[in-house]
């Protein structure tokens, strides 16, 4: 219902207060607010409650902070927000990747983020080289590099993504190539052994091909960013192009696929 209002996936943040499922929701605008408010107010939703609270521009962001903590994103990794890093400690076997985000790039554990990571990590070893469109945080690019990758670049098309990416890499003491871009006007010589595109469904159908073409022969391609609802259309898009499809992972609302590119 939020994103039917016009909010995005990136302002809202998923939460567990008290025990409880919270999606977490900051606006400037009272007025967009006290709609959001009133709707669900008139839906009477069984279990669901709303609160409201203004705060000072410095107090949302620790509010925020505060109730993130460190979680599993994968069988092998954790994601850590940095300020808790001196408390954390490591659980037997696991390995961790250290977050400092604003609220707008999210803490790298949406559901489509989850999905793909668990892509990755299930491919330790078949890959040398690793492009992350659309890289955000950078986080999947870390997960490449936790995973065997030797040679990883990072594009987004937003300053501050790239910005927010290079500093989670400085935090963790990895080293990837970041780089500002648009897929649609992207172009590189070199190809990549596996290429992982969180984008929005509508921009994988039309860039499809071009994603595939940075992908190399015999290579893995995973997408996310797409719906449920959406999946079926993305199948149906996809079915031309040269790809055999390895997995389809499904989640409580988003979905992601994992395809090799067929040999020519």
């Amino acid at each position: 219902m939020l994103l039917n209002l016009g909010y995005k996936d990136a302002d809202l943040i998923d939460s567990v207060f008290k025990s409880k499922p919270s999606v977490e929701l900051f606006d400037e605008s009272l007025a967009k607010l006290t709609k959001v408010n009133k709707l669900f107010s008139r839906l009477k939703l069984a279990g669901v409650k709303i609160t409201q609270r203004r705060l000072a521009p410095k107090d949302w962001l620790t509010l925020w902070k505060r109730q993130w903590k460190p979680a599993a994103l994968t069988k092998k990794l954790d994601v850590v927000p940095v300020w808790c890093k001196d408390k954390y400690k490591p659980r037997h076997g696991r390995d961790y990747i250290l977050m400092d985000t604003l609220l707008s790039f999210g803490t790298g554990l949406h559901e489509t983020t989850q999905i793909m990571a668990q892509f990755i990590e299930a491919n330790e070893g078949r890959f040398k080289s690793f492009l992350d469109i659309g890289t955000g945080t950078g986080i999947l690019a870390m997960v490449a590099l936790k995973n065997g990758a030797e040679h990883v670049v990072g594009i987004d098309i937003g300053a501050l993504s790239v910005q927010a990416a290079y500093d989670n890499m400085k935090a963790n003491d990895l080293n990837f190539k970041v780089q500002r871009a648009d897929i649609q006007k992207y172009s590189s010589a070199k190809k990549y052994d596996f290429v992982a595109a969180n984008l929005v469904t509508d921009d994988l159908i039309t860039h499809g091909r071009k994603i595939l073409s940075l992908v190399t022969e015999g290579g893995l391609l995973a997408v996310s960013g797409i719906s449920l609802a959406n999946l079926s259309r993305l199948r149906k898009a996809f079915a031309s192009l040269p790809l055999k499809c390895l997995k389809v992972s499904k989640g409580k609302e988003w979905s992601g696929l994992l395809y090799q590119k067929k040999m020519l």
